[in-house]
């Protein structure tokens, strides 16, 4: 058989080629450091491998997720903390303002005290979380989200409602909520834990009374529970059936009316007396003085507070004073409906600090979690696609000594000729 000259020149041209193809993809390989540059390389691992760096990458982002939302949950229980210090002392004023020791000109200093307290407050309400976005802004973290009108009321203006709050994936199929609004955390507190509130309405009859509320709160749950009771308002109505002869005080008897039921008697014409409880519907009530005939109190369902209006309410009856019996008893009824508020507030931000415990909880064990997931997917996918350097550099060696035998072999071809011969 006869083999052209051209034949052989191609045929050493590209075994040459082809090792230098391959010493050229060996050296790649050890330069990277991978063993797979390619998906012709090893398809399958290819496959593997692509899809384990995109779980890596969706476990960073969750992790990067997680950084975001630790500093930002400290910043809040920082912010929950100073705003539950500082109602704390309020309610110290409050019981010592509260007390007959106190004159008018050191309620007045409580007074101011209070309302420092509450501008304070209104400074925390629109701090700013660390990335410089209004902290209880919710959703509307550019602007802030508190803001007082011309009368001095705080109203907010941030994101309420259903997605009002940011929430972060940190695992696949975990997300956690970045931070309340704040018209969760300062204005929408439900009073005397979410069960019942009360008001006293003084009448206009001289001598005016010295009525005060001391306290309202359930006494039979069940009882309280039962059809319309929790959702009905009941209205205490007082009249006058005599003069005591020694002491010269009104005798006073009271009646029991549910006003939601189109003024149905619940509790007939009963004595009254100082600081005597007063049962009804599965409530309970306790009032201190003597009423007039046109007084009424109204108990009637649990209504939202805000901190600030709170504050505004107790600093007004300071202000107001106390030189009388029925100023006296109007602020014993504000004291003792502030420090029901109070009470209802210090509850609601103790369960806000709660949840921003757990959720901080959430997020140091799925750092962990996280944490050990990406070694696990890196290692997982180290196996498949990097390098290993032994074996490579045995290979590098080996093709290297080829590549150089088939340019040698290359070069005596090239040479080869009849005229070398004649």
């Amino acid at each position: 058989m006869r083999i052209s000259s051209a034949h052989i020149y191609r045929s050493t041209l590209e075994t040459m080629q082809t090792k230098q193809a391959q010493f050229d993809h060996t050296g790649l390989q050890l330069a990277t450091g991978k063993r797979i540059l390619t998906a012709a390389d090893d398809p399958a691992g290819a496959t593997q491998s692509a899809k384990l760096t995109t779980m890596i990458k969706t476990t960073e982002q969750h992790q990067r997720n997680n950084n975001i939302a630790t500093p930002w949950l400290e910043q809040e229980e920082w912010a929950i903390g100073g705003t539950t210090d500082q109602l704390q002392r309020v309610r110290e004023l409050v019981v010592q303002g509260n007390n007959d020791s106190q004159n008018e000109e050191t309620r007045q200093y409580i007074a101011n005290e209070i309302r420092g307290i509450r501008d304070a407050l209104f400074d925390l309400a629109n701090t700013k979380g660390p990335n410089g976005e209004y902290l209880f802004a919710g959703t509307r973290s550019n602007a802030a989200p508190f803001e007082i009108n011309a009368a001095g009321e705080v109203s907010y203006i941030g994101a309420t409602g259903d997605g009002a709050v940011r929430k972060l994936a940190i695992a696949s199929t975990t997300t956690v909520a970045i931070g309340n609004s704040g018209d969760d955390v300062f204005m929408n507190i439900l009073e005397n834990d979410g069960r019942i509130g009360a008001a006293l309405t003084r009448g206009t009859t001289d001598p005016l009374s010295d009525l005060a509320i001391e306290l309202t709160d359930v006494s039979d749950l069940n009882e309280f529970l039962t059809g319309t009771n929790a959702t009905d308002e009941f209205e205490i109505q007082f009249q006058q059936t005599g003069t005591d002869p020694l002491t010269n005080e009104r005798i006073m008897q009271y009646r029991v009316m549910n006003t939601s039921q189109g003024g149905i008697e619940t509790v007939g014409w009963t004595d009254y007396s100082s600081e005597a409880t007063i049962s009804f519907a599965g409530r309970r009530m306790i009032l201190s003085g003597t009423p007039q005939t046109d007084d009424t109190v109204t108990s009637r369902p649990a209504q939202h507070v805000t901190i600030f209006q709170t504050l505004d309410n107790i600093a007004t009856a300071f202000e107001a004073g106390a030189s009388n019996d029925n100023q006296r008893s109007d602020l014993t009824t504000a004291a003792n409906r502030s420090l029901d508020d109070l009470d209802a507030t210090l509850a609601h931000l103790g369960m806000i600090r709660t949840t921003i415990g757990t959720r901080l909880q959430l997020l140091e064990t799925q750092t962990s979690s996280n944490e050990e997931r990406l070694l696990d997917l890196q290692s997982t996918r180290s196996d498949i696609q990097d390098l290993d350097y032994s074996e490579a550099i045995s290979r590098f060696t080996l093709e290297q000594t080829a590549l150089e035998a088939a340019q040698k072999s290359y070069v005596q071809v090239n040479k080869l000729s009849l005229f070398n011969f004649l």
